[in-house]
């Protein structure tokens, strides 16, 4: 029995999938037409794939002697089709976001060393960005935290020319320089 994720996102654009989907079909003892779950089966092989919030989810049974090779197999194909490394997120594979999180500046309930945290309870690890920008004179006003996985705007309510945005956009550039973040205008 088997039952592994993968990290592959479940908000994928419709050309991600259709990537996928080629990769499964690829796959020895496919078995699946395009009204039904991704199928694979044969004797002793029974396995299905989801798109669950936690990944490709991927289950069922196959022999551990064949599992093992069509495993590899399957990671190597959906790496090289995705263009970044695929494997189980509890072993560190990092999930891709193809859809930038757009939050607003007033939603920001907590910000620390490790992470930005939103009145939603959406959370935002900071170690996940590799970039930073700001762009003051834009309408609105953003924020940009970026990396090849994952990117983040957090715009301004209104023009920055307002006495509030100031003191807002003072306030957060400052508890940025504090974590040892700095940005660059645009």
């Amino acid at each position: 029995m088997h039952d592994i994720c993968l990290n592959i996102h479940y908000s994928a654009p419709k050309d991600i999938w259709e990537k996928i989907s080629a990769v499964y079909k690829s796959m020895p003892y496919w078995d699946s037409d395009e009204k039904s779950l991704p199928h694979w089966c044969g004797e002793g092989i029974n396995l299905t794939a989801s798109s669950e919030p936690g990944g490709i989810q991927i289950s069922g049974t196959m022999p551990e002697n064949i599992w093992a090779e069509w495993y590899k197999t399957l990671k190597e194909k959906l790496t090289n089709a995705l263009g970044y490394e695929i494997g189980e997120p509890e072993y560190g594979y990092r999930f891709k976001f193809w859809q930038p999180f757009v939050k607003k500046y007033s939603d920001i309930k907590s910000i620390d060393r490790n992470k930005i945290i939103f009145n939603d309870y959406s959370t935002f690890f900071l170690s996940d960005f590799e970039e930073y920008e700001r762009n003051i004179s834009a309408k609105p006003p953003y924020f940009a935290f970026k990396s090849e996985f994952i990117q983040l705007f957090i715009y301004f309510d209104g023009n920055i020319s307002k006495k509030k945005n100031v003191r807002n956009l003072n306030d957060f550039l400052a508890r940025l320089g504090e974590i040892g973040i700095n940005t660059l205008d645009l």
